[in-house]
């Protein structure tokens, strides 16, 4: 069975024979056919193409999905407690610097802030004891979660951050040296 297809749109119509003997052949041919449609096409036409099944097509597809949860609900608990540290502690750094300019409070060597020159107003020492407070607690959880991550002790954490709050400290700042002496820096 050798079956033809014309050509539309030429002068002479041309004939392409092919065989459908072998599914090789069967899709060259067809991706002839479809070539020589779309040469002939270039000039304007429209081609409309009929395809008719004996069945209705069926697709099937399969779909895997694999939901992983690499960490434990309560280290996401973890996580959104140290953003809200975070956020908290840029939140309260200008108060503390205002502290330190004041010379009311200092960085001891365990990298936590100290009450160096108590104010005599008690509403400013009340604010003042608050204020450290609030930072030692954040900066204790700090120092608790990069010492759990490096396997470390925490107190050597602390002093790692230490040496960074005395080598951040401005002129004037209260800063304790390694020894246990306070300077102003």
């Amino acid at each position: 069975m050798h079956p033809s297809i014309s050509v539309p749109g030429r002068q002479s119509p041309s004939l392409v024979n092919y065989s459908l003997s072998h599914s090789f052949f069967q899709a060259s041919a067809l991706r002839l056919t479809l070539l020589m449609l779309g040469i002939g096409c270039l000039g304007g036409c429209a081609p409309t193409v009929n395809l008719v099944t004996p069945e209705p097509i069926k697709v099937d597809v399969s779909v895997r999905l694999d939901v992983y949860q690499k960490t434990a609900p309560t280290k996401a608990k973890e996580e959104q407690s140290s953003l809200v540290i975070a956020a908290n502690r840029r939140l309260r750094s200008g108060e503390i610097q205002q502290l330190k300019g004041a010379h009311i409070i200092g960085e001891d060597r365990d990298g936590y802030l100290d009450m160096r020159n108590p104010p005599k107003d008690p509403k400013y020492l009340a604010y003042a004891q608050s204020v450290i407070q609030a930072e030692n607690t954040d900066r204790s959880y700090l120092y608790l979660a990069n010492a759990q991550a490096k396997n470390e002790p925490m107190e050597l954490v602390g002093a790692d951050y230490a040496k960074l709050w005395r080598d951040r400290a401005f002129p004037g700042e209260w800063v304790q040296k390694e020894d246990g002496t306070w300077i102003q820096k």
